[in-house]
């Protein structure tokens, strides 16, 4: 336990260094949404939307390390009883690694969603919630205070995997 702790430090700490010489900085604001891939999740939630913060750093004039935070809210699309509610709310948090071809950009990320499925029946919720593994590949085209993107994410066990191709635009806020 300890072991693996100290050798992370030691990898951050080495390249603290090289990280502060490049200097960009960026964090975009998001809109996101996104449908459903597979039949499992098709047929029950087939379209969600939501939000996203991305920070960026850069790390040479043609990549920068990211770490990406969504919220993904997929209503049920069935008719249920009044008063009664289903929906899904996916919360990734992935990081991974921007190559920048300008104006476009290809960033793979890794990391985990948070799965919280929510009922509703008129005086009471209940709620059930599970974290997984995610991964994600994310095309995009980068202007100057504005980004489009699309990317294919992936999270869950099989049978039950969410597949989605999600679309982007975010505001970019440039720092230094």
């Amino acid at each position: 336990m300890y072991k693996p702790t100290f050798i992370g430090l030691f990898l951050i700490f080495l390249s603290w260094q090289s990280l502060a010489q490049q200097g960009d900085v960026q964090v975009n604001l998001g809109f996101d949404a996104g449908i459903t891939l597979n039949d499992y999740y098709q047929n029950q939630f087939p379209a969600g939307f939501g939000g996203s913060i991305k920070g960026l750093v850069g790390t040479s004039t043609s990549g920068q390390l990211s770490l990406t935070g969504n919220y993904l809210y997929f209503p049920i699309d069935a008719p249920l009883p009044t008063g009664e509610n289903l929906s899904l709310h996916l919360i990734p948090v992935l990081a991974g690694y921007r190559l920048n071809f300008q104006p476009f950009f290809l960033e793979p990320q890794l990391g985990g969603a948070l799965f919280i499925n929510r009922f509703k029946n008129a005086p009471n919720t209940y709620s059930e919630s599970q974290l997984e593994f995610a991964f994600a590949a994310e095309l995009g085209y980068a202007m100057e205070s504005l980004e489009l993107s699309l990317r294919y994410q992936h999270a869950g066990p099989s049978p039950f995997h969410l597949g989605i191709l999600g679309i982007r635009a975010a505001y970019i806020l440039t720092g230094r």
